[in-house]
């Protein structure tokens, strides 16, 4: 019979805690010592015949490393595996973390740590117009804005966000009533957080209104 191989991934610190617990106990179950060696008095499984490699791969070296990745925002938990007692048995890239946690929530960490910490203030101030990325119930192409207010945070300049306020208005599918042509109201927090906008205090028009 052939043996499957079982990748596990433990994500944020509920995700960390648990694989720290499980792999405590997968050790126990096949006699690995803290540092990845066998302990004293089992006998090496043969790879053909016992599941032993579905959770562990051997190296050169003899010693047996978990078929495992630990991911976390910020590095507290992660940095528990790293100094804790079972450290010698991960290989430093199983052990991933950032700088900065989500709060727990959900959509900060996903939209605001992983997606924007790869886009330009152009490309994060377009998203901010898709559609699909606003709360609202209505499809403001098919309108006019009042206002609009943009609130950035992170490695952003004045120079960026004018250039991407200006790239806005040319856009036939964003447009402001005639009466209030200019529209944009901008506000920048410096720091070392990661790139992100947000929209908000937005006002929506439809088209027989305006």
């Amino acid at each position: 019979m052939s043996i499957r191989e079982c990748i596990s991934i433990h994500v944020g610190q509920a995700g960390v805690q648990t694989g720290n617990a499980c792999w405590e106990l997968f050790c126990l179950e096949h006699g690995v010592g803290p540092d990845g060696a066998f302990l004293e008095g089992p006998t090496e499984p043969n790879s053909r015949e016992d599941p032993f490699n579905t959770f562990f791969n051997t190296g050169s070296s003899g010693r047996h490393v978990p078929r495992a990745l630990y991911v976390d925002l910020e590095p507290t938990v992660v940095d528990e595996v790293r100094v804790g007692r079972y450290r010698g048995l991960f290989h430093p890239e199983q052990l991933i973390s950032g700088k900065e946690d989500a709060a727990n929530n959900y959509a900060r960490g996903h939209y605001t740590k992983a997606y924007h910490e790869q886009l330009t203030v152009l490309e994060i101030t377009s998203a901010c117009f898709e559609p699909l990325n606003q709360m609202v119930k209505c499809d403001p192409r098919h309108g006019k804005y009042m206002a609009c207010c943009l609130l950035y945070r992170g490695d952003v300049v004045p120079k960026d966000v004018n250039a991407a306020i200006a790239n806005i208005k040319t856009r036939r599918s964003v447009q402001f009533v005639d009466w209030c042509p200019t529209g944009f109201k901008r506000n920048m927090t410096d720091g070392t957080f990661p790139l992100c906008a947000y929209v908000c205090v937005m006002t929506v028009v439809l088209s027989p209104l305006c």
